[in-house]
């Protein structure tokens, strides 16, 4: 599944999203694919837990993450969530505040690198996120995907 058509199908794009901290900003992409049957609520416990043992793996850009786990760890199918956090959240060890997470289920590491794959074109195309925070609609999140996938082509 692509990342616009699963963002889209799942209902899974939260604008201007609430958080206090890094764990409920984790929670609110998760529950978004739980919500879809995309993942088991043990998915966040799981990525939560890996956090804490392996550091924050998950922000791989400038105030940006990427939350994710393994197939084991609860997913049903593969599937995204978006959340853009109207403030930013702070992970310990790292420097920048993160406010845009793409959650990410994938139901084996074919689907999952491929996932990956997607997210990056999405990160090189707008790479400070000004784009994306900008957008007010799920459709323009989609215009935006679609030009992110244009200019990769």
């Amino acid at each position: 599944m692509n990342l616009k058509e699963s963002l889209l199908q799942n209902n899974a794009i939260l604008l201007n999203a609430k958080a206090t901290d890094w764990q409920a900003a984790i929670k609110l992409g998760t529950d978004a694919l739980v919500n879809a049957g995309v993942a088991e609520t043990r998915y966040y416990d799981a990525i939560i837990t890996a956090i804490k043992d392996e550091g924050p793996y998950i922000c791989i850009h400038d105030a940006f993450a990427l939350p994710h786990c393994r197939p084991e760890d609860g997913v049903i199918k593969t599937g995204f969530a978006l959340t853009v956090l109207d403030t930013p959240v702070i992970f310990d060890g790292v420097d920048d505040p993160v406010d845009v997470l793409i959650t990410l289920a994938g139901k084996d590491s074919e689907e999952h690198i491929e996932g990956t794959m997607q997210v990056a074109n999405l990160i090189e195309f707008d790479e400070d996120f000004s784009k994306l925070r900008a957008c007010k609609t799920p459709n323009d999140v989609a215009q935006l995907i679609d030009a992110a996938l244009a200019a990769a082509e």
